[in-house]
């Protein structure tokens, strides 16, 4: 019987009688000749690889760990996987030498091909290149690592076979895999997850993920090039989430960035619904205050209420979240301590911006206290009113994918939500509320066949200023240099909004000001279109 580790790659330091981690890199080398010449070559392939294959440390509210990883660009981009990184609070790269880089932060993390693309901080790695084919069957390869703690020990294998997804995830009950996998016979070892497996060539052509235990020791798994390639091409537009108080957001991606934009076509919001949406604030200020005041008191109190969570979800529920609701008691269980930690530094953002909104609900609905209000509490979201803009409160999400879209639950129905990014969202988690504009609707296709679904587009915060304070060149809502009519003052400054004749700046320290616009320069007026 074969029994799977799913992420025992790496092997937590969790006493000092547990069993010490063990970091394994794979390196896979084929078309070896004679035994003289073959141990030339083989030394020569080790001694390059050497140079661009890490040792990851791991700290984390789990204990340390130990996983490995290679670096892929001279700047420091950085493979491995999600399992080495997931829960980090903080994290380091040791590279053969003994050099040491921190983890700065992640690009794009694939939990269904377990592919993580990291960034080290530091510059001028000896990057090592992917291999741009699948390698083939019967290809001779070696393991480069630590064994048992023995540094960079090498072993051989062959790749054994090509897997794609759909026989994958039956041999090793893995029901969301995505991606080809390569199966080895060379030994996978606990710590090694993330190695490379390399060719004669010295090109990776996987990675290192998945070890069997029992009678099956030589039925090992490794990611392959193709999917690891494609990592790395979606990370070159990614941006970068940084390992801040151990909320690195690795463990929370619950399926894979797709190269596609958007399901959506998302048009420009109609600037009627944005006037009606503005106006509307205007006349229920008062009371959408008093809500929002309210709102603020149950975030503290939900903040509060998870900082009591329990790890581990109840049943057989697929969500990294579960809140339980029995009267007015609620209860949050959560997948594990980085899922907590993570939820638990978005709620206390989310309540820190509520207090920042308090405080400039003025009494009278001065425009800064309207913007301000409609972004984070507005008038409420009704689904049915097509073409027009409601504010939405706890939707969630039932599957994130592609880079735009969301399928979420909200009032207990099903929804399709373009987002500015689905970065960091995963199934249960909360959306943040925002003002939506109810686009229509669009038929997809899903595995009951086609059906129709109403689409939600949320309203950036561009779109609402530019509504409310006045459109502009989005150039100007940068630090740029603004002179005067004469010529003789200038300032670097970005634009803010209007005020009757006057265009409020903001300088780099965050001094805002009323400058009248005729005042300033042609250019200037010119830009402003005045």
């Amino acid at each position: 019987m074969i029994s799977y580790l799913l992420s025992s790659k790496r092997v937590r330091f969790l006493s000092k009688n547990s069993f010490n981690s063990l970091w394994v890199v794979l390196l896979f080398v084929g078309g070896f000749g004679a035994p003289v010449s073959a141990q030339e070559e083989l030394s020569d392939v080790i001694s390059r690889g050497e140079r661009s294959v890490v040792r990851i440390d791991v700290s984390g509210a789990e204990g340390n760990s130990i996983g490995s990883g290679f670096i892929v660009a001279a700047d420091g981009l950085l493979v491995t996987n999600v399992h080495v990184m997931s829960g980090a609070s903080s994290a380091v790269a040791v590279f053969d030498d003994g050099r040491k880089f921190p983890i700065k932060g992640t690009y794009i993390v694939d939990a269904p091909r377990d592919i993580c693309i990291a960034k080290i901080e530091g510059s001028n790695f000896q990057p090592i290149t992917v291999a741009p084919v699948l390698p083939r069957k019967g290809e001779q390869v070696v393991a480069l690592g630590c064994p048992q703690g023995l540094s960079f020990s090498a072993t051989r294998g062959i790749v054994s076979a090509i897997r794609q997804r759909d026989e994958f995830r039956g041999m090793v009950g893995r029901p969301k895999a995505e991606g080809t996998w390569i199966q080895v016979d060379a030994a996978i070892s606990g710590g090694n997850s993330g190695g490379p497996l390399i060719n004669a060539k010295g090109q990776v052509v996987a990675m290192s993920t998945l070890g069997s235990t029992g009678d099956a020791q030589n039925l090992n798994f490794g990611i392959s090039n193709e999917d690891i390639l494609r990592a790395i091409g979606l990370a070159k537009s990614a941006s970068l989430v940084e390992l801040k108080d151990g909320v690195g957001k690795v463990e929370m991606a619950e399926v894979s960035p797709e190269t596609s934009k958007s399901m959506i076509t998302r048009g420009e919001i109609p600037a009627s619904a944005l006037e009606e949406y503005i106006a509307r604030g205007r006349r229920e200020y008062k009371e959408l205050a008093k809500d929002l005041r309210s709102v603020a008191t149950e975030a503290k109190t939900r903040l509060e209420t998870m900082r009591k969570g329990e790890i581990g979800i109840p049943g057989n529920i697929a969500s990294d979240v579960v809140l339980e609701k029995r009267n007015s008691n609620e209860r949050y269980y959560f997948r594990n301590d980085g899922v907590k930690r993570a939820r638990i530094a978005e709620q206390q953002s989310y309540v820190s911006k509520l207090e920042e909104v308090k405080a400039l609900l003025k009494p009278d609905a001065n425009d800064d206290a309207v913007f301000a209000l409609l972004m984070h509490g507005g008038p409420y979201l009704d689904p049915r009113d097509a073409k027009k803009i409601g504010f939405m409160n706890e939707a969630v999400v039932l599957e994130a994918f592609n880079e735009h879209d969301l399928i979420v639950v909200y009032n207990d129905a099903l929804y399709l939500l373009w987002v500015k990014s689905t970065v960091g969202l995963s199934q249960g988690q909360t959306v943040t509320p925002a003002p939506v504009f109810v686009a229509g609707t669009e038929t997809m296709l899903s595995s009951r066949g086609t059906r129709s679904v109403t689409v939600l587009n949320t309203v950036t915060e561009t779109e609402l200023r530019d509504a409310m304070f006045g459109k502009v060149d989005p150039a100007l809502r940068e630090l740029r240099t603004w002179k005067d009519a004469t010529g003789s003052f200038s300032i670097e400054a970005k634009f803010v909004k209007f005020s009757g004749n006057d265009v409020v700046l903001e300088d780099k320290t965050g001094k805002v000001m009323n400058v009248p616009v005729a005042k300033l320069s042609a250019e200037d007026r010119q830009l402003l279109g005045k």
